[in-house]
C-alpha cells in the first residue's frame, strides 16, 4: 500500500480519522490483499514529509490532512 493510497483513504473519510478507521477502510479497499497491516509505516512516512499530523482529540489520536499530496 502507497502512501498515496493512505493519504486518499483520510481524504475520503473527510480529511481527518483515526488509525482505526484507516485500517478498516484500507481493508474494505484491498480485501484480497494484506496491504492493510503497512498502514502505520505509511502514516508515519506521510507524517514525517508534512502531509498528515496527529492530533489529540478527547484522548483519542485522529490523523489529519494539513498538505495536499502532490
Amino acid at each position: 500500500m502507497s502512501q498515496e493510497e493512505v493519504y486518499k483513504i483520510i481524504k475520503e473519510l473527510g480529511g481527518e480519522a483515526t488509525y482505526r478507521q484507516i485500517k478498516q477502510r484500507a481493508k474494505e479497499k484491498f480485501p484480497n490483499s494484506t496491504l492493510w497491516q503497512y498502514v502505520g509505516d505509511r502514516l508515519k512516512k506521510l507524517e514525517k514529509k508534512g502531509y498528515v499530523k496527529k492530533v489529540e482529540i478527547n484522548d483519542e489520536i485522529i490523523w489529519k490532512i494539513v498538505e495536499d499530496y502532490p
